[in-house]
């Protein structure tokens, strides 16, 4: 789930999909320029050391360089990023945030616990595996999305329903992480099923397209705000099911993480950005219009093109999610962490537990209003 790719659906999708597949040429310029953030962070003793240097350089009127790795191309659920950079919450705070797209050799998680940034957006699963599996210096500091965004999804006619022990005899398709494959074993043995009752499909990036050709009956893995949206927009008629009603503990769609003892040496300046981010939040909830121009004007480019339709179709899905009845943009529960680790250890995805208090800290209270 680290690395993202946007899927090739079939002929009725081509021309939705072109502009966004074509983006990975963007990689190059988001590569270079966390190349020399990596190369300015090495040169420094540790991220605690750089960290401890902050308020000083506030308190001066220099901005202190801040590097935000992106999970994916800039999109919708990024607006509050851009709000904040385009209305100055940022330098209020004193940084100069640099907001960067994955490349091939950029990984968030590995960028972070090495300080080569200062934030990086991903999964909880990944802050999971890399804090209790690669023991990583890394922690979770705000939630971006409530709930997970990957989704089950399969075309009305093929006549799944709601009851997936209807999946006995049914082609499954995942595109290949052992992260899907624990949430397929969870599903069919909630549905009293068992992993020969289904035949299990690799279509690697092709989860849509092995829907449209018929050559699976469901797929694991799509995102609820873009292939959905995608397929929906070229015309199918799609069912869509969330994994936590079938047995998948409740998970955030994105995280914030960042190095555990960057964090410590100096958690007002991680305090500072998340002020800053909240701030553009409020901007990106209360205006669409604003949001979707910040979108298609701060984001949008020859490298990174964004269809406006497409945005403003996930924007409306992502609101509701980022944010919602005693749960605040950013915020987090020991108990949603505690579920998601003891699922993973019990599918085999990490081979131990490690202290919840390890994985997360939560904003400061001001923050999560």
């Amino acid at each position: 789930m680290k690395k993202r790719m946007m899927i090739i659906m079939a002929a009725a999708l081509t021309a939705a999909l072109a502009g966004a597949c074509s983006s990975n040429a963007g990689s190059t310029a988001a590569e270079t320029k966390a190349q020399e953030s990596a190369a300015g962070n090495a040169a420094q003793e540790s991220p605690a050391a750089s960290e401890a240097a902050a308020p000083e350089a506030a308190a001066s009127g220099e901005l202190k360089e801040f590097d935000v790795v992106l999970d994916w191309y800039p999109n919708a659920v990024h607006t509050f990023l851009y709000e904040a950079q385009r209305n100055g919450y940022f330098e209020e705070e004193g940084l100069k945030v640099n907001l960067i797209s994955p490349a091939e050799s950029i990984d968030a998680m590995t960028f972070v616990a090495t300080g080569k940034a200062q934030i990086g957006i991903s999964y909880p699963v990944d802050t999971v595996t890399a804090v209790a599996n690669e023991k990583m210096p890394v922690r979770a500091i705000g939630a971006l999305v409530q709930e997970e965004l990957n989704c089950m999804a399969s075309l009305k006619e093929t006549g799944i329903t709601a009851d997936m022990s209807c999946l006995k005899g049914r082609k499954v398709g995942h595109s290949g992480p052992a992260l899907q494959v624990a949430v397929i074993n969870t599903i069919i043995a909630n549905a009293g099923l068992k992993p020969e009752d289904i035949e299990l499909v690799n279509v690697g990036f092709d989860l849509t397209t092995s829907l449209t050709t018929k050559s699976t009956d469901l797929v694991v893995g799509p995102f609820i705000n873009d292939e959905i949206v995608t397929m929906k927009n070229a015309g199918y008629d799609v069912d869509v099911w969330k994994y936590q009603d079938y047995g998948v503990p409740q998970m955030y769609g994105l995280v914030m993480v960042a190095n555990s003892e960057a964090y410590d040496a100096d958690p007002e300046t991680y305090q500072g950005f998340l002020r800053a981010c909240a701030k553009g939040f409020d901007d990106m909830q209360k205006d669409e219009d604003q949001a979707l121009e910040v979108i298609m004007s701060d984001m949008n480019s020859a490298d990174n093109p964004l269809d406006e339709v497409q945005q403003k179709e996930s924007y409306e899905i992502l609101m509701p999610l980022m944010e919602q009845d005693g749960k605040p943009f950013l915020s987090m529960s020991e108990e949603t962490w505690q579920a998601a680790m003891d699922w993973m250890f019990d599918s085999g995805l990490i081979k131990e537990k490690c202290e919840v208090s390890d994985l997360y800290r939560m904003p400061d209270s001001e923050i999560l209003k």
